[in-house]
C-alpha cells in the first residue's frame, strides 16, 4: 500500500477537540473497498472519509465507519472540505464560494466561507427529508428508561432522514435529554422495527442561550454516542419544524454536551421542500 496523506479534523466546533473527528485520507484512487474498512477500523473514529477524483464534481468522497460504507454523512463532509481547502487542494477565494462534491448519493453543491485567517465556515446542501414510520411512545419511553410523560406527544417518534434514517425522538426539556441512560438492547430492538440503525434525541434549547435546538445521537448496535451528527440535525430539525416546535427558518443546532465535546450547526430550513442547508465551523487536530 502506497503512503496517503491524513489529517484529523473536528467538525462543528471552531475549536479542536471538540464537535466530531474525522481522519480525511487523501488521493484514495488506489485503495480498494476492502482496504478502506480496514484502514476505516484502524483509525476507529466514528467516520474516516477518502478523497477521489472525479469526471463530474471538484472530487469524490466515500465514507466508512469502522463497520460499514455509508452514502453519506454531515460531519465528515464538513472536515473533509476544510481538509481539501487548507491542504491547498482547490482555491478558496476569501469570501464565499461553491464547490461540488461527489456523494454516493450524487453530487452535491457545498459552500465554503473563508477570510484571511482561513476557511471560517462549510455548508452543505443536503437533500429535502424523508419522512416514514412512526414508533409507539411505550416503546420508545421503556428503550429509553424514561415515562411516557418524557418524551414529545406532540412531536412522536418518528423516522426521518436526508441520506441516513434515523428514528428521531423528542423529549421534553434539556435536562430530561442528557439524564437518558437507554436500555442499549430495548433501544436496539425499536430501531429495528422501524429499520433504522440509530436514534436521534432531541429537546428545545441548548447549553448556549442562542441554541434553539439541543441532540443526542444513540447507536445501540456498538453502544456509541455520537459527539455530532451533521446528516441527523438537518432531518431532526425540519421534523421539529413540521411538528410546530420551532416557527423560524433558521436555527441552530448543539449536540455533544453528553460527551464533553460541544459542536453546533446551523440548519437553513427557508427551501425545506427541495433542500436544507447545514453549516459548521471546523479545526485542524492532526496531520
Amino acid at each position: 500500500m502506497t503512503e496517503h496523506r491524513v489529517l484529523v479534523v473536528d467538525a462543528f466546533t471552531k475549536r479542536a477537540y471538540g464537535g466530531n473527528p474525522c481522519a480525511v485520507v487523501f488521493d484514495a484512487d488506489d485503495l480498494s473497498s476492502g482496504q478502506m474498512q480496514m484502514i476505516a477500523q484502524e483509525m476507529n473514529l466514528s467516520e474516516t472519509a477518502f478523497v477521489l477524483a472525479s469526471n463530474r464534481a471538484e472530487f469524490r468522497v466515500r465514507y466508512f465507519t469502522p463497520r460499514t460504507e455509508i452514502p453519506f454523512a454531515g460531519h465528515p463532509t464538513i472536515a473533509v472540505t476544510y481538509a481539501v481547502a487548507m491542504q491547498g487542494d482547490i482555491r478558496v477565494p476569501q469570501s464565499r464560494s461553491t464547490i461540488e462534491i461527489e456523494f454516493e448519493i450524487g453530487v452535491l453543491p457545498v459552500t465554503i466561507e473563508a477570510s484571511e485567517a482561513g476557511v471560517e465556515r462549510i455548508i452543505m446542501t443536503q437533500p429535502a427529508p424523508k419522512y416514514a414510520d412512526t414508533a409507539a411512545l411505550r416503546i420508545v419511553a421503556g428503550a429509553l428508561q424514561v415515562t411516557e410523560e418524557a418524551l414529545l406527544s406532540a412531536s412522536p417518534p418518528q423516522v426521518a432522514g436526508v441520506g441516513v434514517p434515523f428514528l428521531m425522538i423528542g423529549v421534553k426539556d434539556r435536562e430530561t435529554l442528557l439524564g437518558i441512560h437507554p436500555n442499549w438492547d430495548e433501544l436496539q430492538r425499536a430501531c429495528n422495527a422501524v429499520d433504522v440503525s440509530a436514534a436521534y434525541l432531541y429537546a428545545l434549547g441548548g447549553h448556549d442561550a442562542d441554541v434553539d435546538l439541543c441532540a443526542r445521537f444513540l447507536d445501540p448496535f456498538a453502544m456509541y454516542e455520537d459527539p455530532f451528527t451533521g446528516s441527523a440535525c438537518g432531518a431532526m430539525a425540519a421534523l421539529a419544524a413540521r411538528n410546530g416546535l420551532i416557527h423560524k427558518d433558521c436555527v441552530i443546532v448543539e449536540q455533544g454536551e453528553g460527551v464533553g465535546r460541544i459542536g453546533h450547526a446551523d440548519v437553513d430550513l427557508q427551501d425545506v421542500d427541495s433542500k436544507i442547508l447545514v453549516g459548521g465551523a471546523a479545526a485542524l487536530v492532526l496531520s
